[in-house]
């Protein structure tokens, strides 16, 4: 509740400018001068303690409120009778944000020009601002599995606390037309992420945003930029798939070969090999066999490790196989390697490997070994 000064106090009892009338002067009684509303607590609410007039003169209280301490700009001026409590209100309307009013009540009786209490003030805070949150996984051409983890670095925001919310999309195009996924979730600390309850479709391309908002005060941000991504393919489980390896050309003419007795097809004859089998996948580990192997020799085997789209791994085995010079009992091909490659996440693997190959032909009483050491073997998996 505000005082009036003692200079004000003397000249309303002392000054009366109509014979037999004198007046005491209303003044803000709340809020306090200095307090501070959010901007979105409106409206603001005046009370006022009214003034009092002697000689049977009936006081009126005006009400001014304006932008500035001289009250040049004025926002609202509403004149308002006694109320019979001695208080009067005021509501006023929705201020704009970020300012600073000034208010003031003159008290009127009869003929008198009147007297101001003095001013009070109180500042109207400033609006809430939030920006986009940042992509933090997945990002654009990453390969996340069948159910991801979609997270963004928290908004940053101006203006009063907020309550935010954050609201993840997932499409299957790139203007969200076609949303397959979405949910509201509330600000965590520093990050905040949500997780589908159902799983995506492998091997296929979404796209992702976020957008913040604190809803009880409508404010909205904008959408944080959107991720393209896909989903990696085939997922855990087993699947038939083809295994061509190509020699390089080098091995035509720097294989090693060792033999004896009467054999056929001596040296390096056939250099792309073709395997039926199945691909086994357990999360990002990788394994393709062929569907047989020659007796009491280990199985060919492409084994490899998938991070994103990027291949690591070993080839290891003995294979049969229709080599050209075929022997009766023994008639294969021995792979022995490094592996390297990528993945285009829709089932589709290739790459290279270094090392070795060897043809193998064995039938008593002849054998025939080729076998050709060096990189730049090639090698794709496709589904069958």
């Amino acid at each position: 509740m505000f005082v009036l000064s003692m200079s004000m106090a003397a000249a309303a009892c002392s000054s009366p400018t109509t014979p037999g009338v004198s007046i005491v002067a209303a003044k803000p009684a709340s809020p306090s001068s200095a307090s501070s509303f959010s901007y979105y607590s409106q409206p603001v609410t005046l009370v006022v303690m009214t003034g009092v007039a002697t000689g049977g003169a009936t006081p009126t209280s005006t009400v001014e409120v304006a932008a500035d301490a001289a009250f040049t700009t004025l926002v609202t001026t509403q004149t308002m009778p006694t109320g019979a409590t001695g208080q009067v209100t005021l509501t006023l309307d929705h201020l704009s944000p970020a300012t600073t009013y000034y208010w003031r009540v003159k008290t009127a009786a009869g003929n008198s020009p009147g007297l101001y209490s003095s001013q009070a003030s109180f500042t109207i805070g400033p609006l809430l601002v939030i920006q986009a949150p940042v992509p933090v996984q997945p990002l654009a051409d990453t390969f996340p599995h069948r159910r991801p983890t979609f997270t963004v670095a928290n908004a940053t925001r101006t203006g009063p606390p907020p309550s935010i919310t954050y609201r993840f999309d997932v499409a299957t195009d790139a203007a969200f037309n076609i949303v397959v996924a979405t949910q509201t979730v509330p600000e965590a600390a520093m990050q905040t992420s949500f997780t589908p309850t159902t799983d995506l479709t492998s091997g296929t391309t979404y796209y992702w945003r976020a957008q913040a908002s604190d809803t009880a005060k409508n404010v909205t941000g904008p959408y944080s930029s959107a991720q393209a991504f896909t989903t990696v393919f085939p997922e855990d489980g087993s699947s038939r798939y083809t295994l061509a390896i190509q020699a390089p050309s080098y091995c035509l003419t720097h294989s090693i070969h060792t033999g004896y007795g009467t054999f056929w097809g001596a040296g390096w004859t056939i250099s792309h090999f073709t395997f039926a089998g199945t691909l086994t996948v357990r999360s990002d580990a990788l394994q393709f066999a062929p569907d047989s192997s020659l007796p009491d020799q280990p199985s060919s085997l492409l084994g490899f490790g998938r991070t994103r789209n990027q291949l690591a791994g070993s080839i290891l085995g003995t294979q049969s196989y229709p080599l050209v010079g075929g022997a009766p009992f023994f008639n294969g091909v021995i792979f022995k390697g490094v592996v390297g490659g990528n993945s285009d996440n829709r089932g589709q693997f290739e790459g290279t490997f270094d090392g070795t190959a060897t043809l193998d032909r064995e039938g008593m009483p002849n054998f025939s070994v080729d076998t050709c050491s060096t990189s730049g073997f090639t090698w794709t998996l496709s589904p069958r």
